[in-house]
């Protein structure tokens, strides 16, 4: 379809100079620097929006459009709305004119203009496209802009369908680029912190992780609990987290799951590592582990496991006396019966070899 078009020297010019710049892009401010002189100068379009997905996969997409930026604020709240969403969503990677996608009905008439009015603009056709680099692959979106009455033509619609191939290689090469550099900047954050880790975006799906932090998980949740390899009780706190205005402070962060005399700590708080349009929560996770092992606390009362937490802090039996308001006979008789039901032969022996390995 491209190759029936006819092309003016200027024409031709501005085209392999987008293809070239296309080859070499590493940002999507390059992407949307390549292709901008050959959509508003040969499409003869006034604005240009160029969208892409966030690297984390958070909903909404990272936009370089400088002079449509008021009327994509906020753009994912309206967008089921919007007719250029719904059509080209039906038709990935084919461009597609209002007239086309309105099928007679005014733009005027449609919420997608009164947004434009209320950001200082008023569009009146649009030529635009989804990008897919496969059916279940998402890129992002490009939309071209006129104020004027004048009409996006059936030779701009070939235009643009004929540089989608390109366009898509070259914002899957940069999202690679930017998901491989977006992942190193979080490892780097998580390596630097003594605990096991992960990071969440705001629907609670797990980003990125150390290589503990799923031993841990697997430790202490069934399958049943989880949903996308994250417990299901840290996306519901997330989700929470996200909806607030502000950061609560760190004592309204934290999940406690106790089991047995074991706790998992689990803080959130707002990553150190930042890119457009994402939030994400860095996850500390800190098992608190009782010293002794499981096999020997199961045979113990709790007053028990109070004494035997003294013993192994260096406690004397006046002290254990003293710490819990006991007399010194019960103390002694607290200490006698740990030793007999642990097999301890004494203080020492019950601290060393009933220490959890």
């Amino acid at each position: 379809m491209g190759t029936a078009l006819k092309f003016t020297s200027r024409e031709l010019r501005l085209i392999r100079e987008m293809e070239r710049r296309l080859i070499g892009v590493r940002t999507f401010a390059d992407i949307y620097k390549a292709i901008e002189d050959v959509m508003l100068l040969v499409c003869k379009s006034e604005h240009l929006a160029v969208g892409f997905s966030h690297v984390d996969n958070s909903p909404g997409l990272e936009w370089e459009a400088p002079t449509v930026k008021p009327l994509l604020q906020g753009y994912s709240l309206w967008a089921p709305r919007c007719f250029v969403y719904q059509y080209t969503l039906s038709q990935p990677n084919r461009a597609a004119r209002d007239g086309v996608m309105l099928q007679g009905v005014p733009l005027e008439r449609t919420e997608t203009f009164d947004h434009s009015l209320r950001a200082g603009l008023k569009l009146r056709h649009v030529l635009a496209t989804l990008l897919f680099k496969t059916r279940s692959k998402f890129l992002g979106g490009l939309a071209m802009y006129r104020e004027s009455a004048s009409e996006f033509t059936l030779r701009d619609e070939l235009l643009l369908q004929s540089f989608i191939p390109s366009i898509n290689e070259a914002v899957d090469t940069v999202q690679a680029f930017e998901a491989e550099r977006f992942r190193g900047d979080l490892l780097s954050a998580l390596s630097r912190e003594p605990w096991a880790g992960m990071v969440l975006n705001t629907l609670g799906r797990r980003v990125e992780e150390t290589g503990t932090a799923r031993d841990v998980v697997n430790r202490w949740f069934t399958p049943k609990e989880l949903s996308h390899d994250v417990p299901e009780a840290w996306v519901s706190f997330v989700k929470w987290l996200s909806s607030l205005d502000g950061v609560p402070p760190p004592d309204q962060r934290t999940l406690e799951r106790p089991r047995g005399h074991d706790t998992l700590k689990v803080t959130f708080k707002p990553s150190t590592v930042l890119r457009p349009g994402c939030t994400l929560y860095e996850v500390r996770i800190v098992e608190e582990l009782h010293w002794m092992r499981e096999e020997w606390a199961r045979k113990l009362s709790p007053k028990q496991i109070e004494v035997a937490d003294l013993l192994n802090k260096g406690a004397s039996d006046e002290d254990i006396a003293h710490e819990l308001n006991l007399s010194l006979h019960t103390a002694k008789d607290h200490t006698k019966e740990i030793y007999r039901r642990t097999g301890a032969d004494g203080r020492l022996d019950l601290v060393t070899r009933g220490k959890r390995s």
